[in-house]
């Protein structure tokens, strides 16, 4: 370090002299910074005074994320104290309908049934009483029911005030009766069967001609003779819709080239083939409802292919 009147002369890192003043100076040599001490004492001021702010701001700003770190906690607090207040209702909701006698089924009531009488449904349904309204499902019930041959569909609707179970039913009714070789069968239009055994007395047709291999109630009457099942449900659904089942007496079906029947032990009808059975039986609705046939007149009621109907005294 060398000094000068009125300076100091320094070297740096890079062997350059650098020339410091108080009042001013000259430069000394090429390599020489010259610096102005009051400058210098000028701009450490204001750089320290700049400084201050940026501290300030700094110090707000950590403020403003504690805060928000705050928040944050309390907003994570209440979402669990309100995640626990709603589990702790719902179990405690659940414990009450499903773990309480309060919604036990007091009453059990049945609509819709024709054939099937109210003390049978009553019999069926008596378990139900005391059981809770809501773990007893639809399913369960119609399984219950659907142990009866007749019934074909079941709706279920509860009752919460006072716990009460409503049901509605929709019933297979009697189209036919299949006798073959011993075997009586009570079966809807669909051949479900709804009854089987010996004697079997209804307002439908007695359908012969046919065998049967499985006719068990509660489940589908089957034939080897798969031609004459085909028939014998073509006949039966016809007749249903049309509304004359009722005055049938017997359908033959031992010939499937000349189905024939007997209808209200006056009239004849012969239908062939089973090619246009449906149409042939619909025709044969619109001819009996003519005023001409009366209830004393007899005769035979022939469908040519043609698709007319011949009547014969």
């Amino acid at each position: 370090m060398l000094t000068e009147k009125g300076c100091v002369i320094m070297s740096d890192n890079n062997n350059r002299n650098i020339r410091l003043v108080k009042t001013g100076g000259r430069r000394v040599t090429r390599n020489t910074t010259e610096y102005d001490w009051n400058s210098l004492n000028k701009r450490t001021a204001s750089e320290h005074t700049a400084s201050k702010p940026q501290r300030s701001e700094s110090k707000l700003q950590r403020r403003v994320r504690y805060q928000k770190r705050q928040k944050q906690r309390r907003l994570k607090m209440q979402r669990i104290r309100a995640i626990l207040i709603l589990v702790l209702t719902i179990i405690t909701v659940a414990v009450i309908m499903f773990m309480t006698p309060v919604f036990n089924i007091r009453s059990v009531t049945v609509d819709g049934n024709v054939l099937v009488t109210a003390e049978e449904f009553q019999e069926m349904l008596k378990p139900l009483i005391g059981e809770n309204l809501f773990r007893t499902g639809g399913g369960k019930i119609e399984k219950m029911l659907k142990v009866n041959p007749y019934i074909k569909g079941v709706s279920v609707q509860k009752k919460t005030i006072p716990p009460a179970v409503s049901v509605t039913v929709t019933e297979y009714v009697p189209a036919g009766i299949l006798r073959a070789e011993g075997k009586t069968l009570l079966v809807s239009s669909g051949l479900n069967v709804l009854e089987s055994g010996g004697e079997i007395s209804a307002a439908v047709p007695v359908v012969t001609g046919m065998s049967i291999s499985e006719g068990d109630a509660g489940g589908i009457a089957k034939s080897d003779e798969t031609e004459k099942l085909e028939i014998v449900e073509i006949a039966l659904t016809t007749l249903e819709k049309t509304g004359v089942i009722g005055n049938v007496i017997e359908i033959d079906v031992n010939d499937v080239t000349n189905i024939t029947m007997n209808y209200d032990n006056r009239l004849t009808v012969k239908c062939g083939t089973q090619l246009d059975l449906e149409r042939k039986l619909r025709l044969f609705r619109e001819t009996v409802m003519n005023n001409y046939f009366a209830e004393n007149v007899r005769g035979t009621i022939e469908f040519t292919e043609s698709g007319k109907a011949v009547y014969t005294p």
